[in-house]
């Protein structure tokens, strides 16, 4: 009987180096680059760098919309979860 290999999912949040990796830079290069950038993602300080956050930003500078990039036409949920939201967490 084959064996099958372990699933092993994409990453949510990037290291320095793998944001590196995915900008074409090193990670010293990378800082400089995402300084100069409005709006760019900060990094978590317990996780990393988040991956989905930082290609929808990318999607957003390249003019890409959230409809454009989804099945789902839910703008509102978007935005709360894009620019957090403004209600307690305890309800």
């Amino acid at each position: 009987m084959k064996k099958l290999g372990e699933f092993v999912p994409d990453p949510r949040y990037w290291t320095d180096w793998q944001l590196a990796r995915r900008l074409g830079c090193t990670p010293a290069t990378m800082h400089r680059k995402i300084g100069k950038l409005d709006g760019f993602p900060k990094k978590d300080p317990e996780f990393g760098w988040d991956s989905v956050l930082i290609e929808i930003y990318f999607n957003r500078r390249s003019g890409l919309s959230i409809q454009a990039g989804t099945n789902e036409n839910k703008r509102d949920e978007w935005e709360v979860l894009l620019n957090g939201s403004d209600q307690s967490a305890i309800c």
